[in-house]
């Protein structure tokens, strides 16, 4: 049975109904069939039959079979090869069965899990199954109705075909990733409720709080809590701690089960801390009585619902002081409805919207204004409840006047814990790519000791692309953030290496000639070449360019690399229309006295078509001897170009070149000397006597 051709998926399930029935009891097959239909409902035809048709038969068996049976304790899940000799079916990836009451976040965390593995994701199918069970959970019945019948429960199967691992063990340890992950998940979904309950329970005690906190205060507190609650945020956990004193100071300990959600099995948090051995802003913050929130991110990744950062929201507990004694701290992620209000109307970001845009200074209504309303509009949502008012003027206004600028700008603001820098980077959207991003990426871990970095890309009708950098960092004292030395980096990596050659070129010619250079040439420097050399380098060659192109000759150019030794050099050549035959070249500089340990052509093209070679090649002086670059370089450029032009011999005599640091005539009189010694019968011969030169340079000097 292969693939078929169909006109529709009836006539697809027409055609698998047909085939069960012909092998499996006609009760049985009706079951299989209508199984495979609600199981298939969204997968698009063009799927279905690309696969060949014993193996979907095969697949639909197989999954009858594994939802034949599940208790109300367990979670079947299944990774396995399929082979055609023992299963009866085949799949060239890994095969994934689970079977799971349904709850919000199965599909997202499994994804998750994978995803964390570096594993390919090549099928999902997800399928509500509405059954009922007997008390030993084995099916009794799948319904076809929608509509809820009496005892049955929904269940979510899931078939996932994943790139394939023939190690068994493999095998075994991602069932036991994914069964783990579906641990959190339940745990999660099941004490939300609870979690919510405890929203509530502090609402219900704001009216008692006592300290530093004025009646809008509380209003705003209230009015949050309650807009968490409205599906702004999904709650994924939730713990509390107590402030107490012991003979080594006041400690932060954890208060015995408090723990719900996630956090009940996976809380790689301390149970108790010395709040002296936190950084000196956490312990301002902590215990600080005229706030009643803290916001930060956890430094545990999340493994429900979205792979991200989940954010802290810790609430205050005070005593009848109105001192500081504890924190309940709730933890989960934003959910999208956040991201598409406008900040203005959220409770406690709505204030900090109002106080900046007053104290700016700016009229609401004007440009400025305007413009800067729409930046904290746009601001990122999670950043707006960390930051501080000070901090979020200073960066707003900072933003507005970069805002139309083809400038590369950046912020970083340490969070409240010091685990999580953020870094806002600002780039002109034409120079912005994945490259660049990584590049920056490896600056920030570099330069703050980073442990992971995330981010988020945001376009808008901006020249500036903005990018959400957060960072993961160890908790240290004082942190002092290297913000200049890593926007002078950034913006050395982001400054386009055109841009840099603009700018090296007037430079170097001046604004006007500058400009018609760049004009002529800057579009047909190969890649090769971009990645090998640095503008204000292409500056300098685009002389001997323009040279070679105009005079229709050849140009050379001698240079030696900082980081090499004092045997080695470079020495460019440029030539136009066509590369230059290497065996003409090789046998001059073996002559110089230089062997050649490598060699970069580059093919230069102007706007008009008009193409000039360059090879580069890396020259190194026999046994290597060191090379005075200052001295050799005219004398080098100019026996080179004679002998080129057959207006000086390539023989062994050349290597006095570099012995001696003698001119191309001064060599050519040496050579004239030798072959009057040979007509006048001295018995040595040329290559002796140019040996004896070479080797004894005081001789040259009588």
């Amino acid at each position: 049975m292969n693939a078929l051709t169909v006109a529709s998926k009836d006539q697809f399930f027409e055609q698998l109904a047909d085939a069960f029935a012909k092998k499996i009891s006609k009760t049985e097959a009706k079951k299989i069939s209508e199984f495979a239909k609600q199981h298939y409902a969204h997968i698009p035809l063009e799927e279905l039959v690309s696969r060949r048709f014993a193996d979907t038969y095969g697949a639909v068996l197989a999954a009858w079979q594994f939802l034949q049976k599940r208790s109300a304790e367990e979670t079947p899940v299944a990774v396995f090869n399929p082979d055609l000799e023992s299963d009866g079916w085949q799949s060239t990836h890994t095969v994934v069965f689970i079977l799971h009451p349904n709850i919000p976040f199965l599909i997202d965390s499994l994804r998750i899990a994978i995803n964390h593995r570096e594993i390919g994701t090549h099928s999902i199918q997800h399928s509500i199954l509405q059954v009922n069970r007997d008390q030993n959970g084995k099916l009794e019945k799948l319904h076809t109705s929608k509509k809820k019948a009496s005892g049955s429960d929904y269940e979510a199967f899931i078939v996932l075909e994943i790139d394939r691992h023939s190690n068994p063990e493999d095998l075994r340890d991602l069932e036991d990733t994914l069964q783990n992950v579906l641990h959190e998940v339940r745990i999660a979904v099941s004490d939300f409720p609870v979690v919510t309950e405890k929203v509530n329970e502090i609402l219900g005690e704001l009216d008692n709080t006592t300290a530093g906190i004025n009646e809008e205060q509380k209003e705003e507190a209230r009015a949050f809590l309650e807009w968490l609650a409205r599906d702004h945020f999904t709650f994924l956990g939730y713990d509390e701690y107590d402030f107490a004193k012991d003979k080594s100071g006041m400690v932060v300990r954890r208060v015995e089960n408090s723990e719900l959600g996630i956090l009940r099995v996976n809380n790689e948090r301390p149970d108790r801390v010395r709040l002296n051995e936190l950084p000196q802003r956490t312990r301002h913050e902590m215990t600080r009585s005229d706030d009643i929130f803290i916001f930060a991110k956890s430094a545990q990744r999340s493994r429900v619902h979205r792979p991200a950062y989940p954010d802290y929201i810790a609430v205050k507990k005070f005593n009848s002081k109105g001192e500081v004694v504890g924190e309940r701290r709730f933890l989960g992620l934003y959910t999208a409805r956040v991201y598409n209000e406008r900040p203005d109307e959220i409770p406690l970001l709505r204030r900090k919207f109002q106080s900046v845009m007053k104290r700016s200074g700016f009229l609401r209504d004007d440009y400025a204004g305007k413009e800067l309303e729409q930046i904290l509009t746009v601001y990122p949502r999670d950043e707006l409840f960390q930051i501080e008012q000070d901090e979020l003027l200073k960066v707003a206004k900072s933003i507005l006047y970069i805002q139309e600028r083809r400038r590369i700008e950046l912020f970083l603001r340490e969070d409240v814990y010091g685990q999580f820098v953020t870094c806002l980077a600002f780039f002109p959207r034409d120079i912005y790519n994945t490259e660049l991003r990584l590049k920056v990426e490896q600056v920030l871990v570099d330069r703050l000791g980073a442990e992971d970095v995330e981010f988020v890309t945001h376009f808008s009708e901006s020249v500036l692309a903005r990018v959400q950098f957060t960072i993961r960092v160890p908790q240290v004292e004082n942190r002092q953030l290297p913000t200049e030395e890593i926007r002078e980096k950034v913006i050395e990596l982001a400054q386009s290496w055109r841009d840099g050659l603009s700018e090296a070129l007037s430079e170097a010619w001046g604004e006007e000639q500058g400009n018609e250079l760049y004009r002529l040439w800057a579009g047909g420097f190969p890649a090769s070449y971009t990645d090998m050399f640095s503008p204000r380098r292409a500056a300098i060659d685009l002389e001997h360019i323009a040279s070679s192109a105009n005079n229709h000759d050849l140009a050379m150019s001698f240079y030696r690399a900082l980081e090499e030794d004092e045997s080695t050099l470079h020495f460019k050549l440029f030539y136009p229309d066509e590369p230059l035959p290497l065996s003409d070249v090789m046998p001059i500089f073996d002559n110089l006295g230089f062997r050649v340990i490598g060699e970069h052509p580059f093919e230069v093209i102007d706007r008009h078509n008009k193409t000039v070679w360059i090879h580069d090649f890396t020259l190194q002086a026999h046994q290597g001897t060191v090379v005075d670059i200052h001295r050799i370089r005219p004398i080098f450029e100019e026996l080179f170009r004679r002998v080129w032009y057959g207006e000086a011999e390539n023989d062994a005599f050349n290597r006095m070149l570099l012995s001696s640091y003698m001119s191309w005539r001064e060599i050519a009189l040496l050579r004239t000397y030798a072959r009057y010694m040979r007509q006048i019968r001295f018995s040595n011969s040329q290559t002796f006597i140019s040996n004896t030169l070479v080797n004894h340079v005081e001789l040259t000097r009588l």
